[in-house]
């Protein structure tokens, strides 16, 4: 019995993986620059508790003048939601500071900073080359939280 829960969890793990998108790195860099991708959230790490996978589809998608942030959240917040579906990142933002700088080892740094919402949010995402990513999201009203995936293209 031992044996099979073992083996469906590296099965899991190994298919959870190979539906990536590698990406090359002149693929990247042209995501990056045209504001138009999707950061496709695997994983979550809350600062209280363990890393959590996600089965459903979250991300956060940056559509040149919009940002769409569709990310679960865990963690301790400060204030309580007035509606419920609102306890995660679910929004839709259309003014948004974006800044990309280099970072160590060949990736990018992707700065996002919400200005049209009450609770603002910071999003620093961090890009390789194979475009894979880890998304930090500090709020002034939770515990910051991390997460990490890939990057895959959108649709313009």
């Amino acid at each position: 019995m031992t044996r099979i829960l073992i083996i469906t969890a590296f099965a899991t793990l190994f298919l959870s993986n190979a539906k990536t998108q590698n990406l090359t790195a002149a693929q990247v860099d042209s995501l990056i620059n045209s504001k138009h991708y999707t950061f496709k959230a695997e994983r979550m790490n809350p600062q209280r508790g363990g890393q959590k996978y996600l089965t459903t589809e979250y991300f956060l998608r940056v559509a040149g003048d919009s940002l769409i942030s569709a990310l679960p959240y865990f963690g301790r917040a400060y204030s309580a939601p007035i509606n419920p579906e609102d306890a995660g990142y679910n929004f839709t933002s259309t003014s948004f500071d974006y800044n990309v700088s280099n970072a160590k080892k060949n990736s990018y740094r992707v700065t996002i900073h919400t200005k049209d919402k009450f609770n603002t949010a910071d999003f620093a995402l961090t890009v390789y080359n194979n475009g894979k990513a880890n998304l930090q999201v500090t709020s002034n009203d939770k515990q910051p939280i991390s997460y990490m995936g890939y990057l895959k293209t959108t649709k313009k």
